[in-house]
């Protein structure tokens, strides 16, 4: 790191031969439609050649002889790559340094030299570049349970239009998540860095309260003469506990959680950012599931916001995916998934024949609303698997579904209800449904999907909300959905830590991996930040 810092300051103080453009273009062209170079893979290759064709040739970080500022600024990114959750060790620092030494060596700089110092410089931004916009791995190869389309279709196109960008600020900026949770992320993992780098806190006990305030003035929970329950109050809040001010199992648990691993929880989530759309829009719904919490955005504000329940881990976990609102159905029949027939009733009807019609279910046949009696069926000789029939709840107060459903056509049949069980939402954790999204306030919700037509007023949906009547109304405006996992956030300029419900922090940590011990290259990466800017 060192030489490359030396051959950079060199190289920006013009102490080579003078080069004019035309040569630096034409031995450009002739390097570029020439067969790759083994250090670049057949597909980045082509992909720079594309780029350099659609210049002219003409070089991209380099004037002349000397390097742009872009030069610098790339560089200066690629060494502080942990800023934004990635790292400087995936990039090839030491093929750049071979290359500048080459393009520098006792003065004897030639056109094809500094050619090949841009083509490595182009190639650098695009491993930083596709990093950022995409994240540095497949959400598919590492979740399972991730569903939401990401932009690796778009990488090439998106890069190309970046690096035709003036300066390096305007390059990078289109590649980032636009929210502005992604910026506010990346400043806390900054604050925690530095946290870190002063040794971070130390383990505490309950009853140790020196010890205790010190952990939780560490990270802000607590200043001067507040009181300590406050400031544990104030730490489960942001850890989605129950806020009673008192250091219970699961409140020492998460006080006592590494500053390392935390740092590594930032990385994760800024990573699943970037698996997500660059930009949500004005109007969308959002739930996050590991904060069981749902919010509504109108006009890039949010609207409203409730508890939700989610799917449980043990099997009916909630998929991660993104589509459309399409429909309200107010007093909804529940179409009850073979699985659960199998699972939770067939048990009940083979014991007492009458608990179909005491719970309020129906049997029709086919696919249509034929309704047949319940001792048409052999309940004891059925293969749920094969079912020439479908078991339903009426609507009513009884409805597993309550008294509306939210409809976004997906191949998953998960949606969001109203739910008779009121209960679920005075608890903490809320994954306790087969997979679809309870509501804690269905009724503001509904007036919230269907603001704009006239036709729904909120008294109108009240009435349509208590009425007997199964009805299915359209969505007119536009409202996409994400539901998305992410286990720290910011809410209201303060840092969120959630548990990780589904168990995948640790799976997708470990793809990730964690920084290369320091070989140095730190205290250089320092050296060559101040130089780059004299």
């Amino acid at each position: 790191m060192r030489r490359l810092l030396f051959s950079l300051v060199v190289l920006a103080a013009g102490g080579c031969h003078k080069f004019d453009s035309d040569e630096m273009t034409a031995t450009l062209e002739r390097t570029v439609t020439a067969k790759a170079a083994p250090r670049y893979a057949a597909t980045r290759w082509k992909m720079m050649q594309g780029i350099y064709h659609e210049r002219g040739y003409a070089p991209i970080w380099l004037d002349r002889e000397k390097p742009r500022q872009q030069a610098r600024d790339l560089i200066d990114a690629l060494t502080s790559a942990e800023n934004q959750g990635l790292r400087m060790h995936d990039y090839d620092l030491k093929g750049l340094r071979a290359t500048l030494d080459q393009a520098y060596h006792e003065g004897k700089t030639t056109t094809q030299d500094l050619a090949n110092l841009d083509l490595r410089l182009t190639s650098l931004f695009l491993d930083y570049g596709q990093d950022l916009l995409v994240g540095r791995l497949d959400p598919s190869a590492v979740d399972s349970g991730w569903y939401i389309k990401s932009r690796r279709s778009a990488v090439d196109s998106t890069l190309r239009a970046a690096i035709r960008q003036p300066d390096f600020r305007s390059m990078v900026q289109p590649l980032m998540p636009q929210q502005k949770e992604y910026g506010e992320l990346v400043a806390w993992l900054e604050k925690y860095r530095a946290l870190g780098d002063r040794g971070g806190w130390a383990a505490v006990t309950p009853r140790d309260t020196a010890s205790l305030r010190a952990r939780l003035a560490a990270t802000g929970d607590i200043d001067g003469a507040a009181a300590l329950a406050d400031g544990i109050r104030h730490f489960q809040a942001r850890h989605g506990l129950e806020t009673t001010g008192k250091v219970d199992s699961a409140t020492l648990a998460e006080l006592n959680v590494p500053i390392g691993r935390r740092i590594r929880q930032l990385e994760l989530n800024l990573e699943r950012l970037r698996w997500l759309p660059a930009d949500f829009g004005d109007r969308y719904v959002l739930v996050n599931i590991p904060d069981y919490t749902l919010h509504a955005y109108d006009n890039g504000r949010e609207a409203l916001s409730m508890k939700v329940v989610v799917g449980d881990e043990y099997g009916h976990a909630t998929p991660i995916f993104a589509d459309t609102m399409s429909q309200v159905v107010f007093q909804p029949y529940w179409n009850v998934p073979p699985s659960i027939v199998k699972a939770e009733i067939l048990g009940h009807v083979q014991k007492d024949p009458g608990y179909l019609a005491a719970h309020h279910y129906q049997v029709v046949r086919g696919n249509g609303d034929e309704v047949v009696s319940p001792t048409s069926v052999d309940w004891n000789d059925i293969d749920t698997t094969k079912m020439d029939f479908r078991v339903r709840q009426e609507p009513g107060d009884d409805n597993a579904l309550g008294h509306v459903k939210f409809v976004f056509p997906n191949r998953f049949n998960i949606y969001m209800h109203d739910t008779p069980a009121r209960s679920l939402f005075s608890k903490n954790e809320r994954s306790g449904s087969h997979g679809c999204i309870r509501l804690e306030h269905p009724e503001e919700f509904a007036e919230f999907v269907l603001a704009g037509d006239p036709a729904w007023t909120p008294d109108r949906i009240r009435e349509a909300m208590a009425s007997d009547s199964n009805r299915s109304v359209t969505v007119k405006r536009r409202l996409p959905v994400y539901i998305i996992y992410l286990t720290a956030f910011v809410r209201d300029g303060q840092l969120q830590f959630r548990d990780d419900v589904y168990g995948t922090d640790a799976r997708a940590a470990a793809r990730l991996g964690t920084p290369a011990a320091d070989s140095g290259l730190d205290s250089a990466k320092r050296v060559l930040k101040g130089s780059l800017k004299s």
